[in-house]
């Protein structure tokens, strides 16, 4: 699987459990800044995907960083950011569940962690990060 591939996938996942809702964004800080300017929130951010081929396993692993954020902002109360968190965890568990139902790529190892008022756009939600063990393409 190419990494171009694979943020295809990460973006199919992402159209079917957004529901219509937010966008889904590959790159930097910078260009997430812009993204979410043009297009608003909910976002599901992917930081660029780096990674490790191993031509020994015939596998490449990926590293992803994938953020699932609304607006945010400093006088949340308590009850508003809770309820930014759970609807953020609910998204992120299903973009996850459906990732480990794909033929390629299996079980999922999350870290995970809450974000508040991230960035000057004052991102708040939930950020995950895993590794893929994924079949090296060399085509």
């Amino acid at each position: 699987m190419t990494y171009g591939e694979l943020e295809a996938l990460l973006q199919a996942i992402a159209a079917t459990v957004q529901r219509g809702t937010g966008h889904f964004h590959v790159g930097d800080g910078t260009s997430l800044a812009l993204a979410v300017q043009g297009k608003g929130y909910p976002v599901i951010h992917v930081d660029p995907i780096a990674g490790k081929r191993s031509f020994e396993r015939a596998t490449k692993d990926a590293r992803i960083t994938i953020g699932f954020f609304e607006q945010g902002g400093p006088d949340l109360s308590a009850a508003q950011l809770q309820a930014i968190y759970s609807r953020q965890e609910a998204v992120s568990a299903r973009f996850l569940f459906m990732l480990e139902e794909d033929g390629e790529i299996g079980n999922v190892s999350v870290s995970d962690s809450l974000v508040k008022n991230y960035t000057a756009e004052l991102l708040t939600g939930i950020a995950v990060e895993f590794t893929l063990a994924l079949p090296l393409s060399c085509s």
